[in-house]
């Protein structure tokens, strides 16, 4: 299951891994960041249930597809990050109740709550904007 964290937050960690060498020490990645600590376990998280980032003893390092996601852009790195998320929760249900590329908000909404998500209100809109990014529309 995808913690409920926006596209940008993770593509930013993957591009500060990047800056440093492709690899960190994810213990000092609060001290090295100014991020919300709360927040930062939830993005780490997503990149590496992505496949984006992987830990390896106590370091982050950058995967093959973190390296793709790095050097692409606009519909590639659309297309590479929604390949990617095909298998995750929500999305693999969410993509399985596409119509066409549009997928209803009170459906959405469900996906959400069974998924398991408490905040259902915060979380449907934050992967709205992942689905926006993939070139899903979410219908009101």
């Amino acid at each position: 299951m995808l913690p409920p964290v926006t596209i940008d937050q993770v593509l930013g960690l993957l591009r500060y891994v990047d800056s440093m060498g492709g690899k960190v020490d994810s213990s000092r990645l609060d001290e090295m960041l100014n991020v919300d600590m709360d927040l930062l376990p939830h993005v780490v998280e997503a990149a590496i249930t992505l496949g984006l980032l992987r830990q390896e003893g106590g370091d982050l390092e950058v995967t093959e597809e973190g390296r793709k996601a790095l050097k692409v852009k606009g519909k590639v790195l659309r297309a590479l990050i929604k390949d990617l998320s095909d298998e995750v929760e929500p999305f693999k249900e969410i993509f399985s109740s596409l119509r066409g590329d549009v997928i209803e908000r009170d459906r959405l909404r469900e996906i959400v709550r069974r998924v398991g998500y408490p905040d259902v209100e915060r979380t449907v809109d934050v992967f709205r904007e992942w689905l926006a990014y993939m070139g899903v529309e979410v219908a009101d």
